[in-house]
């Protein structure tokens, strides 16, 4: 990823509607694991505030294979300790970590499925990892290219990454369904101006206009998830666990 993507999303990750509402729904979903954790590895943490916020929790060590990304850590969340490495080769003993989090990383990764082994491994018994990954190879947008993305995932795939580590898959759904449809428009609107020259460089965090439509509609969403998968959305979130 760009530095100038990263300091994007450093200036906007404490109040844009998707970060905050991202990290409520972490909390939730991950409940049954916090009260006894001590230890919390953020895989991929970017400019580090999609974990900051589980220091209250345990000690959380943030890792990214980016130095401009790690450079944001350490001068905004001193509650993280920066690691620089790929997660792909992860510097830790098996058994480390009673959480592992990963918020839109695993899709930047030449060998993903390593960097899940990675996380696996790293995890003890009776810890839990939660990924969120963006869903359906339909919804790529101009905005995976600005971060490097490389791939969209369904559930059915990440579960089975779970499943041949030996977790159980506790969660497995979607999220942000309310984005899919209009994510799905401005992907067809992308594609045909593709040809077209252009010098928008927006990346979506910029766009902050719809910020008071689309976090109420998230909130909504996120007392359904409480009992209930969502089919589709513009996000998956698999939730497994150690036996």
């Amino acid at each position: 990823m760009e530095v100038d993507e990263y300091a994007r999303i450093a200036a906007a990750e404490d109040e844009h509607w998707w970060y905050r509402n991202t990290r409520a729904l972490a909390a939730d979903l991950l409940a049954p694991w916090l009260p006894r954790a001590q230890a919390i590895l953020d895989a991929g943490c970017g400019p580090g505030g999609n974990g900051a916020w589980l220091a209250q929790h345990g000690a959380v060590v943030g890792v990214d294979v980016s130095p401009d990304a790690l450079a944001f850590v350490r001068a905004r969340r001193p509650e993280v300790r920066p690691v620089r490495a790929s997660l792909t080769a992860l510097p830790f003993p098996d058994d480390a970590f009673d959480i592992v989090l990963g918020i839109t990383v695993l899709y930047t990764v030449d060998d993903d499925e390593r960097a899940f082994t990675e996380m696996a491994r790293v995890l003890r018994p009776g810890g839990a990892v939660l990924v969120l990954e963006p869903a359906f190879e339909a919804l790529r947008r101009e905005h995976d290219l600005t971060v490097h993305g490389r791939r969209r995932y369904r559930r059915a795939e990440l579960s089975e990454y779970a499943r041949r580590n030996g977790l159980a898959v506790r969660r497995a759904t979607y999220a942000y369904s309310f984005l899919a449809p209009p994510a799905a428009v401005l992907g067809g609107i992308e594609r045909l101006r593709r040809h077209q020259p252009s010098t928008d460089t927006a990346s979506d965090v910029e766009r902050r206009s719809l910020d008071r439509v689309f976090a109420p509609l998230a909130r909504t969403e996120r007392r359904l998830l409480e009992r209930h998968d969502v089919p589709v959305g513009t996000s998956v979130i698999l939730v497994a666990s150690t036996t």
